[in-house]
């Protein structure tokens, strides 16, 4: 009798078990999603907080291959207009600039500009304001931000109506590698803090430029790059790209669309938050392994540009270089950098 009765409460304690089991399996089975560990931003992964059961975890595929687009691919006096991912490329001629102003006037929009002005580079500020007052987005409202280690050196120049200027005071570093690499994050910050609130799109400039022909609503978009002027002419596997397999900016030599200038980009203010903020997290990423890019933020540029695609892209009578001959290629010069001494302004 007790063998029995020990049978059956063996044979209940199985099948309640597994009742049990099957249940939780199927319960564990119904739930929408699981939790995976939240990684900090870094180029090389971007793993998202929460992903659905069965997914797995987002790992970065490989470049994509296609042939480099060449800015003289017609005929060298005709300059590409289009680049493979549909991005426009601006130069005279390919836009209207009254039917520009008169689309973006009635938008009441504000634009910001920023430079960096530290050490000598001081010496630059008083041209740059008084071309950019001549040529510079004129009839919108402009926010200049010069972030400077000399606020007491920066010169009064008369802006016209709705035309502000702000100092923002920065720490001096004695090399300059690391006022270059301090940049994105600065710049960022900004946004962050201040900015977001005061303009709809900003551009970051070169202090030591000039402007020389109307730059106007035609750059604007969500994120604007421009061609160096050094290399627009030249393939892919000479773009001084960064080499090196350790760095966070490095490029290989069969990736790349054109070789971008560090000293113009821009966008709408929040697009170039993430842009600057995804360098400067790069930047980071190579400081804590001792390495510096070879091109310091204009390498993380273009190592980001690649992955971010520009929505626009200026030709270089954007972002010239006053020591070279003006090309036929280009029908205009609207900002270039001025010839100059490095060695006594980075001294």
């Amino acid at each position: 009798m007790r063998c029995h009765l020990l049978a059956i409460g063996l044979g209940l304690c199985l099948v309640v078990g597994t009742a049990i089991w099957a249940l939780w399996v199927s319960v564990e089975n119904w739930l929408p999603f699981s939790y995976v560990p939240f990684y900090l931003p870094c180029p090389k992964i971007f793993n998202m907080k929460l992903q659905y059961k069965g997914e797995k975890p987002f790992q970065p595929g490989a470049q994509s291959q296609y042939p480099q687009p060449k800015l003289l691919e017609h005929r060298p006096t005709e300059l590409l207009t289009l680049t493979p991912w549909l991005a426009p490329i601006v130069s005279e001629g390919t836009f209207n600039p009254e039917l520009l102003q008169s689309m973006y006037q009635p938008l009441n929009l504000t634009i910001g500009l920023t430079v960096f002005a530290v050490g000598k580079y001081t010496y630059f500020v008083q041209n740059f304001l008084k071309s950019a007052e001549r040529f510079f987005m004129l009839g919108y409202q402009v926010h200049y931000y010069i972030f400077t280690d000399k606020p007491s050196a920066i010169p009064q120049v008369p802006l016209g109506p709705g035309r502000l200027l702000s100092i923002t005071p920065i720490l001096k570093h004695s090399r300059w590698e690391e006022v270059s690499t301090r940049r994105m994050e600065t710049i960022s910050l900004h946004i962050a803090q201040k900015a977001h609130r005061e303009v709809d799109y900003i551009f970051c400039l070169d202090v030591d430029m000039v402007f020389h022909n109307p730059w106007g609503p035609e750059t604007l978009g969500d994120l604007i790059a421009t061609i160096h002027p050094g290399y627009y002419a030249v393939p892919r596997q000479q773009f001084p790209y960064e080499r090196r397999h350790t760095s966070t900016a490095f490029v290989p030599e069969d990736e790349g669309d054109f070789y971008y200038g560090g000293a113009v980009f821009g966008g709408r203010v929040a697009r170039v938050y993430e842009f600057t903020r995804g360098c400067h997290m790069a930047i980071l990423a190579d400081k804590a392994n001792g390495i510096m890019a070879t091109w310091q933020e204009e390498s993380h540029l273009n190592r980001r540009f690649i992955s971010h695609k520009p929505s626009k892209v200026l030709s270089p009578e954007y972002l010239w270089d006053d020591r070279k001959p003006q090309p036929p290629s280009l029908k205009v010069i609207r900002f270039s950098s001025l010839d100059k001494t490095t060695s006594w302004l980075r001294s």
